[in-house]
Formats: C-alpha cells, structure tokens, sequence
C-alpha cells in the first residue's frame, strides 16, 4: 500500500460508467487516500450540490447501475486491496428497495465496517447497523448539544462533519463552532475519528480542515478533476502535499 494522506475520497459507483468507476477507485488507493467512500447512486441525492447529482444521474438513470452492480464493484476492491479502508454511503431509498437486513448482512459480508445514510438518522430503528457494521452520523455545526450528547452516548467512533451549511461541492468555509464540536466529540471518545467534508478543493483547504479533522473529505473536486481529465494531477497535487497532523485538544 502507498503512504497514506489523510484524505477521504469520495466517487459515485458507476460513473460514468461502472468500470471506469472501478478504475478511479483505484486511482483513490494508488495515490494513497486513507479512506474510500463509495456512493451507491441515487436520482434525487438531497444533500449533493450539482457535481454529485449529476453523477448521480449518470449511473441511475443513463447506465442503470443497480445496487447489486454497486455490491459486485465493492467485492472486487474488496479482494483486491483487502488493507484499505471503505465506506459506503447510500440514500435510504435504495436501500428500502434492496432490502435492508439483505444490506447489512452483504456489507458484513464484504467487510464494509461504516455505513453513511444521510437521510437516515443513525439511531434510527431503520437503520442497517450491527456490532459488524457502524453507522456515521453526519453533523452540521447547529446539531444541538442535547442531540450530540445523544450520539456520543451511542458509541460512535466516526463523526463526517459538514464544513459549514451548505450542499456539496460549494465555496469552501470552516465554521467557528467546528472545532468546538471536535474537542467534545474526542473528551467523549479518544479514539473516535473525524471527516470534514463539503466543498474542499484545494491543499491549502484541506490543511485548514487537518487543524480541526483527522480526514479531509473532497467528492466533487474530484470528480470534477476526472471529468476534465486531469485527475491524476489532482491526485499529485495531494499526494504530495505537506504531511499534517492533527490538533487535538
């Protein structure tokens, strides 16, 4: 495995196709991303800004990718790179569909260990978790302390926290309470991990994330970069920035 940098990537399964999508995931791990987030796709993803939707778009709806394709994509990486770390996020509506006992027992099965259901709360009796298979709650800085006391409460030991109010793939900006939520987060659990995420870009973005996070998390960027065919140099760009640690309080 490459040296990892503390960056979790996000890609849309199937696009623009399913095996290219395969490809760009290894792309990801090649060029040493800690974490893969692999998004099941969906034709209305609510907190997606338009980069994402149209992803989304692509693989619904233009090649039909089912989520069964999703799954068979997510074993072959599986096997192949079996130290790297996945995530998969998903829509709750796909997962009605699918069946969501089915769900969770295929990502038991694939060794998936965090599960990311945006519109989905994660203590949620609907909610397709095990001791196997965790979900992350994703938290905007207005998440109220009676709410966060609850999670923390709920052993969670990943926090995707979104970098401001905002959709993906947006202007880039870290609110002040972030850190605030950070240290309460790590008072609560030591061990626990933390993504920023929603609309980070660039290297000088994504240390300013590392001073609050332990994972930068970029989605459209790079999906953009792919689009317009120069992702392997944005890949470079992060590959060979600066090692960051993080701040903990």
């Amino acid at each position: 495995m490459p040296t990892q940098i503390p960056v979790m990537a996000h890609l849309v399964l199937g696009y623009p196709t399913l095996q290219t999508s395969i490809r760009t995931a290894e792309q990801y791990i090649a060029a040493g991303c800690a974490i893969l987030e692999l998004q099941v796709p969906f034709s209305h993803p609510t907190a997606d800004g338009a980069v994402i939707t149209e992803a989304c778009r692509v693989a619904a709806l233009d090649q039909g990718v089912s989520m069964s394709d999703c799954l068979q994509a997510i074993e072959f990486l599986r096997k192949k790179y079996p130290s790297q770390e996945i995530m998969v996020m998903s829509y709750a509506n796909r997962l009605y569909n699918f069946g969501l006992e089915r769900f969770r027992s295929e990502m038991e099965r694939l060794e998936v260990s965090r599960l990311i259901i945006p519109d989905l709360p994660v203590d949620s009796v609907l909610m397709p978790a095990s001791r196997r298979v965790k979900p992350v709650p994703v938290l905007a800085a207005n998440v109220t302390d009676a709410r966060l006391e609850c999670l923390l409460g709920l052993g969670c030991d990943f926090f995707y926290l979104m970098s401001d109010f905002k959709i993906t793939g947006g202007t880039f900006s870290l609110h002040p309470r972030l850190a605030e939520l950070a240290t309460r987060i790590r008072l609560a659990n030591p061990v626990a991990r933390i993504g920023v995420g929603f609309g980070i870009e660039t290297p000088e973005q994504v240390k300013a994330v590392l001073e609050v996070a332990d994972y930068a998390i970029i989605g459209s960027a790079l999906i953009r970069a792919q689009k317009e065919g120069r992702l392997d140099q944005y890949l470079a760009v992060l590959k060979n920035m600066p090692r960051f640690t993080t701040q903990r309080v």
